[in-house]
């Protein structure tokens, strides 16, 4: 008996198994099934985050605005189209996962189904606007992009100040990222709600959680 689990569209996800019902019993454990849920649930909520984090690309809408220039402060909230500034003129937008990683419109992910060989609108939309960029300003903008994601990290307590201290990309392109978001670092500042000063190239706390 072939047993076959139709691949979900544009998930990339295909289960084929084959067993001999006379030799092998088909026995499937109550885990198995659940952990097997579970697994096409998260793709699909995968799948779904990706779709909407590319329309806001596709369509050039207008981003949220990184920086609170008044207080001076910074909001991450995964699912929100940020502009991170810009390259060579060029405005850096894009969203933060919450399955992690950042989708941009500099190097816009491209999904692929496993198994197909069609091109979809979607990839070719993806691959138009990769092509728009050159080499080293896409390689500038994945620089920005992982500065924001080091403080993105650094607020929800998964990176400690004295890491970001401690990394050389981080030290380097962070007083131009802040520049370009509008984040004035001789002033203290938040970034979801925990305050920071930045001095002589040295990221510090100036508060801890309760």
């Amino acid at each position: 008996m072939t047993v076959k689990v139709n691949s979900i569209e544009n998930l990339g996800w295909v289960a084929n198994f084959q067993t001999n019902q006379s030799f092998h019993p088909f026995k499937t454990g109550e885990g198995e099934i659940d952990s097997k849920k579970a697994e096409i649930e998260t793709s699909r909520k995968e799948y779904a985050e990706f779709i909407q984090s590319s329309y806001p690309i596709y369509q050039r809408a207008t981003p949220t605005q990184l920086v609170n220039k008044q207080t001076n402060s910074i909001n991450i909230v995964a699912g929100v189209y940020y502009n991170l500034g810009t390259v060579n003129g060029k405005p850096l937008n894009g969203t933060p996962l919450a399955s992690g990683g950042f989708n941009s419109n500099f190097s816009p992910k491209i999904w692929k189904v496993s198994g197909s060989s069609i091109v979809t609108p979607e990839q070719e939309a993806a691959l138009k606007m990769r092509q728009y960029y050159s080499l080293p300003e896409r390689q500038e903008a994945n620089e920005f992009v992982a500065v924001f994601m080091s403080l993105s990290r650094l607020a929800e307590g998964k990176k400690s100040v004295d890491s970001m201290n401690d990394d050389a990309m981080f030290a380097q392109h962070f007083p131009k990222f802040a520049e370009g978001i509008g984040l004035d670092l001789s002033q203290p500042f938040t970034i979801n709600g925990k305050s920071f000063t930045y001095s002589q190239g040295t990221l510090q706390m100036t508060d801890t959680e309760d």
